[in-house]
């Protein structure tokens, strides 16, 4: 094959390629579209617990509206929640928000009407009070508090890869012809941690805070084909990226750290909310300490009106009857309860405790009749 000859196929390869560039534009984003809709129909939630969890808060305000039957409403505020991690700040990039406290009351706000967010607007309630305006202030109960505490950027990463490459010709015809393809994943965490503080005495309640780390994504492909001729180059290169939002990660983060920190104040069972939740051992805790204490015929009592709560026809008598021990033996192999003979254990209360059946919810809650929800 001349020199002439390998020119102009060289010509008509670029003039193909060149040809075809409106329409790899135009393919390159209709493939990053569908990538964005896959991967976030893939998207997995934070490692702890797999799932979306704003459905999760208007549940968990159900829950409250079924365990808390006296009507007693927990008053919220928090203090501003920001970024101690400082990559916030401008100079380093700004990778983070530097304030969540609205993603935060978002949050506590979409419980429902048993959880109640009570703003702390000093100047604003003060320049109306000025002006004559009458302002009913109401004082919380408890106080969150919290940061996102730790961005650990690429934490672990993998890659794969493949090419190709045909020489032909000679001399001042020689011709080469390459393809690459690429692929790399990198992984970082992102953490967040609240905690609750008792307002009336300003100090923080034991155990009862959260501490959660989401895993965000960052994966890109690429592929390339190179031709070059006489020692000039034409080549087309296509990528396509895919990186978890950090913000939408941090609103994840957020809405489970929430339902947590409220579900432990609580002593209701919110990972019920959850699909795949795993039983909270802090609550789990408080629930047997609270039964534990108990004298027998309040014990006895709590146990039937728990029973109840699965249709049996009991009354809370205080008295450990017949009837009261058929349901208890009835109800334990159902959840696979073990059972040591003594039926009032407080492991064997516990375990029929959180799993009353519910209209809207799996099995798995607390009882609104047996004295451990206000």
């Amino acid at each position: 094959m001349n020199t002439s000859r390998i020119g102009f196929l060289a010509l008509l390869s670029i003039a193909s390629l060149a040809g075809g560039g409106c329409a790899t534009l135009a393919e390159s984003e209709s493939a990053a579209r569908e990538l964005v809709a896959k991967k976030s129909a893939e998207s997995n939630s934070p490692s702890a617990l797999v799932t979306r969890y704003s459905g999760a808060l208007e549940s968990f305000g159900d829950m409250l509206e079924k365990y808390r039957p006296s009507g007693k409403v927990l008053y919220v505020q928090t203090r501003s929640i920001g970024d101690s991690t400082n990559l916030s700040h401008p100079l380093v990039g700004a990778e983070l928000p530097g304030d969540i406290t609205e993603m935060v009351r978002s949050a506590i706000n979409r419980v429902g009407s048993r959880v109640v967010y009570v703003p702390f607007q000093p100047d604003y309630v003060l320049a109306h009070a000025q002006q004559g305006s009458k302002i009913q202030l109401v004082q919380p109960d408890v106080l969150i508090t919290g940061a996102i505490t730790e961005f650990d950027r690429a934490i672990g990463s993998a890659g794969k890869g493949a090419n190709a490459r045909l020489v032909f010709g000679g001399g001042r015809g020689q011709t080469d012809l390459s393809w690459d393809r690429k692929a790399a994943t990198t992984l970082s965490d992102l953490s967040l941690d609240l905690n609750l503080v008792d307002f009336a005495t300003q100090t923080m309640i034991p155990r009862v805070q959260a501490a959660n780390t989401i895993r965000v994504l960052n994966q890109t492909y690429e592929n390339g084909i190179d031709i070059a001729i006489y020692g000039n180059a034409f080549g087309v290169v296509t990528n396509t990226r895919y990186l978890q939002g950090r913000h939408s990660a941090i609103r994840l983060l957020v809405d489970l750290s929430v339902l947590e920190v409220l579900g432990r104040h609580t002593n209701v069972p919110y990972w019920r909310c959850i699909p795949n939740g795993k039983p909270d051992p802090v609550v789990m805790d408080a629930i047997k300490r609270s039964y534990a204490k108990n004298d027998t015929p309040t014990k006895v009592k709590w146990l039937q009106n728990t029973l109840k709560e699965f249709g049996f026809p009991l009354t809370a008598s205080g008295n450990l009857d017949d009837k009261t021990r058929l349901a208890v033996d009835e109800v334990a192999p159902r959840f696979k309860i073990q059972t040591t003979g003594d039926y009032l254990d407080p492991d064997l209360f516990a375990g029929i405790y959180v799993n009353i059946p519910l209209k809207r919810i799996p099995p798995a809650g607390l009882a609104s009749s047996t004295g451990l929800a206000s």
